[in-house]
């Protein structure tokens, strides 16, 4: 019977293959790179602000109103939200969310993507994260109180003039 020495592993393929199947994967890896082209963070039709919200043609009492009454409460969650903040900031988000809908579309689609594009675009965002949880963060409350907004008066203030159990 005759016993098989192994072959020391300096001198099995073992290395080479290793080497080989490195240097493989690094080309694959910089062809891929090379063809995936430049990396966007632009805005889409739904991020960060919906679309529903950028052509609606309803002021922000209008939609607030209609997003009382079909998501009630994602906006009692909104209005605690902002009984906790001082009121200069609370002043600041209401000034920012009546520019945002005082905006035609083109210029609404260009404040979305300017968000999207540059963290530091929204200054009342450094104040309070979600100044706009109301009007941009969901697409459903977006959908329900857009479908029904026009039936709202319009400047009707009395709908920030929330009670806040404390």
């Amino acid at each position: 019977m005759k016993m098989s020495r192994a072959i020391p592993l300096r001198f099995s393929l073992l290395p080479t293959l290793a080497l080989r199947g490195g240097l493989v994967a690094a080309a694959l890896g910089v062809v891929a790179s090379a063809l995936a082209g430049p990396a966007a963070a632009d805005a889409t039709d739904d991020y960060p602000i919906p679309h529903r919200i950028i052509i609606t043609t309803c002021d922000t009492e209008q939609y607030m109103a209609a997003a009382r009454d079909t998501s009630p409460v994602y906006f009692e969650r909104y209005m605690i939200d902002r009984s906790n903040r001082p009121a200069d900031i609370q002043q600041m988000a209401f000034d920012r969310i009546h520019w945002f809908f005082s905006l035609d579309a083109a210029a609404r689609r260009q404040y979305s993507e300017d968000t999207a594009t540059n963290v530091y675009y929204e200054q009342v965002a450094t104040h309070w994260g979600n100044w706009a949880k109301l009007f941009f963060n969901n697409k459903g409350v977006v959908a329900h109180a857009t479908d029904v907004c026009m039936n709202y008066p319009a400047g009707d203030m009395s709908v920030w003039d929330w009670p806040v159990a404390r």
